[in-house]
């Protein structure tokens, strides 16, 4: 019997733990302290991208989908316009300005050679396919398969992690799906520094919808430099702004944004949100793997990625 260990019961931590049970001869448990499912629920766009696996994974687990094209959408001047299209019908500069202005307002730093990489780069034109489901729905399918051991981990060594509750747990494999900042308090392999920019997320109720045909708007340019997104949820808007929130400056956004009134809900503040750059690589061991966004520090890393990537590895390591 092969053990593996999975730190984190967030959206990525279920999805490996879900393709890890598909093979015989393996204990897989995962390690969660607080709310299953993460901030995946908490936060604010969510979709999942449309691919032959997803759509496998879904079925797997008996939810209702359906297929769709983003309609993604950025505010200039007041007016909405498609994005990322609208940047083919403008200048080089002016498209560069824009995605420049747009990455200074997300993580409160200057754009560098890394910034290519960052989440929300609009340089891809491609028409964005994904997939509707109940997100809950996909966050109970996924847990009601997996083995939850109610504690996070103090320290990870070769073969087995220390865990918070007290006790150790043994492990041939651990997969980490943990921020990487947490990663480098109880690893001793090499961890590079992680920063994430603090996210703030809160539903907003407008009296008249202004975005009803958009499944996000980007705000690069708002009069406090404050909400960066917004994104329908429910009857309304959740709606994102980083760092430390500042509220006189969100409602003053909101007057911008919904000009006919508005009221919000309380915000939920301080989720994980843009990612720095980091200056290095992690150095792991054969038998760990990171997996998920803030654990392998890409923002590109999806659930449509985690989904691949789990299966890759289970491949590799179970056979």
């Amino acid at each position: 019997m092969k053990r593996v260990v999975i730190a984190g019961g967030g959206v990525s931590g279920l999805v490996c733990s879900y393709i890890f049970k598909q093979h015989h001869g393996v204990d897989v448990k995962i390690l969660e302290p607080r709310t299953v499912g993460g901030e995946f629920l908490a936060g604010g766009l969510k979709y999942i991208h449309r691919t032959d696996l997803m759509e496998w994974m879904l079925e797997k687990l008996d939810l209702l989908w359906s297929h769709y094209t983003i309609n993604g959408g950025i505010m200039l001047r007041g007016e909405v316009h498609p994005y990322p299209k609208v940047f083919q019908q403008l200048s080089k500069d002016q498209a560069d300005r824009i995605q420049a202005d747009h990455y200074r307002k997300t993580r409160r730093t200057e754009p560098n050679e890394h910034s290519s990489q960052a989440m929300n780069d609009p340089a891809s034109v491609k028409p964005r396919r994904a997939l509707r489901c109940n997100f809950a729905d996909m966050i109970t399918g996924l847990a009601s398969s997996a083995e939850i051991v109610r504690s996070g981990l103090t320290q990870v060594e070769e073969d087995h992690v220390v865990l918070s509750g007290g006790g150790t747990l043994p492990y041939d494999f651990l997969v980490l799906t943990i921020p990487l900042w947490v990663i480098k308090r109880v690893a001793k392999f090499y961890v590079p520094d992680g920063v994430a920019m603090k996210l703030n997320v809160a539903t907003v109720n407008p009296k008249r919808d202004r975005f009803a045909r958009w499944d996000y708007v980007y705000t690069p340019y708002t009069p406090e430099d404050c909400i960066h997104r917004l994104s329908p949820s429910g009857g309304g808007y959740s709606v994102e702004a980083n760092g430390d929130l500042d509220k006189q400056a969100m409602y003053s956004d909101l007057n911008f944004i919904f000009p006919d009134g508005w009221y919000i809900e309380t915000p939920n503040e301080g989720l994980k949100g843009h990612l720095l750059p980091l200056d290095s690589q992690p150095q792991l061991p054969e038998n760990v793997a990171l997996l998920g966004r803030f654990a392998k520090w890409d923002p590109r890393a999806t659930t449509d990625v985690t989904l691949d990537e789990s299966i890759d590895l289970a491949k590799r390591w179970l056979g």
